[in-house]
């Protein structure tokens, strides 16, 4: 008995492989039946979860196919993962009348020239064949030093991107421009623009959380030629991870000194040709406190100074926080977004610059004094594809609700004389410094828009081939709600305005069209485009800005080296041109801002030198018409030429990572331009950082950061009081981290600024202000 059952056992063991094989060959040949009749998404379902059923030829052809049916379903990093399995199979494959976006994928990724960017061309690419320098950072890179907020992450790891002190929120400069927000770079989530429409702002701050990232591209350069205006001096586009990244969900919470408490929860699954990825994100702070008396000493930029406690770092009141839902179906895609803001003003109002008590002032619309902003952001979107054709539209709703709630002096009665604060005045009513004033601007916004674009994938010949892509949108802005008032004594409202200050109700329209070409021949890419915007602003004026840019390109194996030239705009805001208020006020004479830059770039990825990326770009920046501000108003008065060379390199061993890059830079003319000699005001002249991590055993890592930046100079002018030139000493900021991941958990503490350094920065506020000292951050995740 026993042995007839050995005997069926052995037949079971000798007839399960044929089986197998004859269940894979009629799994294999489903897939090309469905294939031929263009059901990509029943292809690539039948024969994902099969793939180790094939061996030889057959798993070839299977990844073939694989590949195939991601790129029709306009999903080329799928497919990418899917060609460098059949590569990594058969080395020496040869493509054979395939469809060109095929054909150009493998020889790339055989070249050793993975694709791993969108942003700079619109499509799938390698940082070698991009028109202009870019910086990718993963989310290794933002786990490393401990990132809590885009800033953070941007600054350590795009060279010339440096911080800026502004006193209601979160700025950088790119390249020594900047404004009083960060209006000079747009800002995308998986391609949709955060930017504001009536500001041209987005901050990089907590509304942007970072557990939902798997990478950010930054192009570093004009980018108008394919996102028009606001892509002025760079480009960040978050690129959030896909459903089947996560596969479950992630739970975090953390909490630190100064009452930070911040908690992110992550899902994404995919189901059959559904992929969902739902994100939330929440942080407060209390924020630092720093004690400072009341005279010149310790306040020597303030009017008239007080003593009491600046608050370094704060958002709290309301927290921050931000939401989204992504949906991949098939050839469909959906993102919602919804994020709020409002960081604590750490002084008071401009002039008057000194210490205020923050809590006594009332709510106003629920919200405490300083710089709110809640913003939503929608799209739906259909893409397709065939042969070489691949086309997609979508649609998109925007909408913001922003309150400005300044607060201008907490100075006691007594030997202050009465002074006026405001010019315009408030009809009998005159305001007092003693009067505990306030001042608040409140106002919705929304936009509706459309876009189109299709591209064209070609080959002829032996060596040539490429990409001609063309595309354009429209979109309709709508400001249909704003209100101004004033006030005294923490929460008396004596006047809302709708007449001498406000801001002005209106709509714009703007349409754009731009066309590209990406051709290849050999060794060498022509990367060129070409981009016209109109703009019909709420006066009834028409704006027509062309933008150019081309790139040449030549792409070794080992190496690329790239010589581009590219022209960009940003128009005036809409808050500018259209209020009367005490601040920040111009008119319709407003023109947009313009940007020439010459670069000249060498990259290599690992393959000159083993394992080891290096960048070296110069670049010739020719800005003009740059808003100026000053007491007649914003007007276009500004020109700034700078030149610099900008270096980054980053080693990746098995258990140690090292990325750093510097920054040199030096003003070569200027007019009206915040500058003393060869220096921008508020920008050193050379930047470093440096940033490793190490595991030291299987789930045990440790990570610092270096941040060195060479003494600056920072400007204090106001009418009435003289003239001064700060002296910025050199600094060197240290933060380090730790974490140990076990089961599905894992723990972990982050302290930034290590030594507590004290230092001050300026930037788009009245003078330099004191930055945060030593702050702590520790965190326990899971995932489920």
């Amino acid at each position: 008995m026993r042995c007839k059952q050995y005997i069926f056992a052995l037949l079971i063991l000798l007839i399960s492989p044929a089986l197998k094989a004859q269940d894979a060959a009629r799994v294999y040949e489903a897939a090309l039946d469905a294939y031929e009749l263009g059901l990509f998404q029943k292809a690539d379902s039948l024969l994902c979860g099969s793939v180790n059923l094939f061996k030889g030829e057959t798993r070839i052809g299977v990844y073939r196919l694989l590949a195939l049916c991601n790129l029709n379903m306009d999903k080329p990093e799928r497919a990418q993962v899917w060609v460098s399995d059949l590569l990594a199979v058969d080395p020496y494959y040869s493509v054979y009348n395939d469809a060109p976006r095929f054909a150009e994928m493998v020889n790339r990724i055989k070249a050793g020239k993975t694709a791993t960017i969108t942003t700079a061309s619109q499509q799938a690419e390698s940082i070698e064949e991009a028109p202009v320098p870019v910086t990718l950072i993963t989310e290794d890179m933002i786990r490393n030093i401990g990132a809590r907020t885009l800033k953070d992450a941007l600054i350590a790891y795009v060279p010339g991107m440096t911080d800026i002190a502004c006193n209601e929120e979160m700025n950088v400069a790119m390249r020594g421009i900047y404004s009083s927000g960060q209006e000079k770079i747009l800002i995308m989530l998986n391609g949709h623009r955060l930017n504001s429409y009536s500001t041209n702002t987005a901050s990089p701050d907590y509304s942007i959380g970072l557990e939902k990232v798997k990478q950010i591209e930054v192009l570093r350069g004009p980018a108008s030629s394919l996102y028009g205006g606001v892509a002025l001096t760079g480009v960040v586009n978050i690129i959030t991870k896909d459903g089947s990244d996560v596969d479950g969900v992630m739970v975090k919470g953390s909490a630190g000194n100064y009452g930070q408490v911040r908690g992110d929860i992550l899902f994404g699954k995919r189901y059959l040709a559904l992929d969902v990825l739902a994100w939330g994100s929440i942080y407060r702070a209390d924020g630092q406190k720093v004690h400072l008396a009341g005279d010149y000493d310790a306040q020597p930029y303030a009017a008239m100074p007080i003593e009491g406690d600046m608050i370094i770092g704060g958002y709290n009141k309301a927290p921050s926080y931000d939401l989204g839902l992504s949906l991949k179906w098939n050839k469909l895609h959906l993102l919602y977004n919804r994020r709020y803001a409002k960081t604590v003003a750490p002084l008071t109002l401009s002039y008057f610059f000194t210490t205020y008590e923050y809590d006594k002032y009332r709510l106003l619309n629920g919200y405490a004094p300083g710089y709110a902003i809640g913003s939503q952001h929608a799209e739906i979107g259909y893409s397709d594809s065939n042969g070489g054709f691949a086309w997609q539209v979508s649609a998109n709703f925007d909408s913001q609700d922003q309150q400005r709630y300044q607060v201008c002096g907490d100075i006691p009665e007594s030997g202050t004389g009465g002074n006026d604060v405001y010019p315009n005045g408030l009809d009998d009513v005159v305001l007092k410094l003693y009067d505990k004033v306030f001042q608040s601007v409140r106002w919705n916004e929304y936009t509706l828009g459309v876009s189109a674009q299709a591209s064209y994938n070609y080959a002829f010949g032996k060596d040539h081939s490429g990409v001609l892509m063309i595309g354009g949108q429209a979109n309709r802005f709508n400001l249909d709600d704003a209100s101004y008032l004033e006030g005294i004594n923490y929460d008396l409202i004596l006047k809302t305005y709708n007449d001498v200050k406000v801001l002005k109700t209106g709509r714009e329209t703007s349409a754009d069209a731009y066309l590209q070409l990406k051709h290849t021949w050999r060794y060498f890419v022509l990367n060129a485009g070409l981009r016209y915007d109109f703009k019909a602003r709420s006066s009834g004026k028409q704006l027509h800005v062309l933008s150019p840019r081309i790139a040449l390109i030549y792409s070794h194996p080992k190496w690329s080296a790239k010589l581009s030239y590219s022209k960009s705009f940003v128009d005036s805001p809409y808050f500018y041109r259209n209020n009367t208020l005490d601040i920040n006020f111009g008119d319709d004479n407003l023109s947009p801002e313009y940007l020439n830059s010459w670069q000249l770039a060498f990259y290599s990825d690992g393959k000159l030198i083993p394992r080891v990326k290096m960048e070296v770009n110069g670049f010739i920046n020719k800005a003009d018409n740059f808003i100026i501000q000053s007491e007649l108003g914003n007007t276009n008065a500004g020109s700034l030429t700078n030149a610099g060379v900008e270096l980054a390199a980053g080693y990746s061993g098995t258990r140690v990572k090292v990325e750093g890059n510097l920054t040199w830079q030096r003003v070569l003319a200027s007019q009206n331009y915040s500058i003393i000699g060869n220096s921008v005001y508020n920008i050193p002249d050379f930047q470093a950082n440096l940033t490793a991590a190490w595991e030291i055993i299987s789930g045990l890592k440790v990570n610092a950061h270096g941040l060195f930046l060479s003494k600056q100079k920072s400007l204090y002018a106001l009418p009435e009081f003289p003239e001064q030139v700060i002296d910025i000493p050199a600094r060197m900021i240290v933060d380090m981290g730790a974490s140990y991941a076990f089961w599905k958990m894992e723990v972990g503490i982050n302290v930034y600024n290590i030594v507590n350094t004290t230092y001050l920065q300026g930037g788009s506020s009245v003078a330099p202000m004191q930055q945060a000292g030593r702050w702590l951050l520790g965190h326990v995740s899971i995932k489920f």
